[in-house]
């Protein structure tokens, strides 16, 4: 390891279900982000529409997107032992979209 202190300590890729949560993650950040680059091309290249306009016809996604997290909330919620310090989110938006589970 080239720093004393990493972020994130390379042995943990040893573990194979954590190499493969990874892999999943970047998948899937990969993907929806090439179907939004995309898209978005599509809409202002092929269809003539607006960057603005372009936008706006991806509100809709957001929308369900943010609907379906309010709905499904952490995927592992803290054990209650740990107190209120466990329930914070490490993610700043999502503190405020689970403010009123807590």
């Amino acid at each position: 390891m080239s720093s004393r202190h990493p972020n994130l300590d390379p042995r943990l890729f040893v573990l194979r279900g954590f190499r493969a949560g990874v892999i999943a993650f970047l998948s899937q950040f990969m993907a929806a982000f090439g179907f939004t680059f995309v898209e978005l091309q599509f809409l202002q290249l092929v269809l003539g529409c607006s960057p603005l306009k372009s936008a706006l016809a991806f509100l809709p996604v957001a929308t369900v997107v943010l609907a379906v997290l309010r709905l499904t909330g952490p995927a592992h919620p803290p054990p209650r032992s740990q107190g209120r310090a466990a329930r914070r989110s490490p993610v700043p938006g999502r503190r405020h979209a689970l403010a009123d589970r807590v």
